[in-house]
């Protein structure tokens, strides 16, 4: 089974739901590989989605976020069972 979050991916939370739908549109129309998921325990926010994307894609992921002006609140990676800022 292939793991939802990897060393490969990082993710990124945002304030609100309309926000994250928003991303979602601005990520898939600029190509950028992306997975809605839930925002997991812990992290809290006040979004229950979060989009996670691949660690090699972060500096086109915020640069189309924000010229979109929905940049991410947070943006997490997972190290072992634990979340850490990225």
């Amino acid at each position: 089974m292939i793991p939802i979050m990897s060393d490969e991916h990082l993710l990124a939370l945002f304030e609100t739901g309309h926000e994250v739908l928003k991303a979602e549109k601005v990520l898939k129309q600029a190509n950028i590989a992306m997975r809605l998921l839930p925002v997991p325990a812990g992290l809290a926010t006040g979004c229950a989605l979060a989009i996670r994307f691949a660690k090699e894609q972060r500096l086109s992921f915020e640069a189309e976020l924000t010229a979109a002006g929905v940049p991410p609140k947070a943006i997490f990676r997972k190290d072992q069972d634990a979340w850490s800022a990225a």
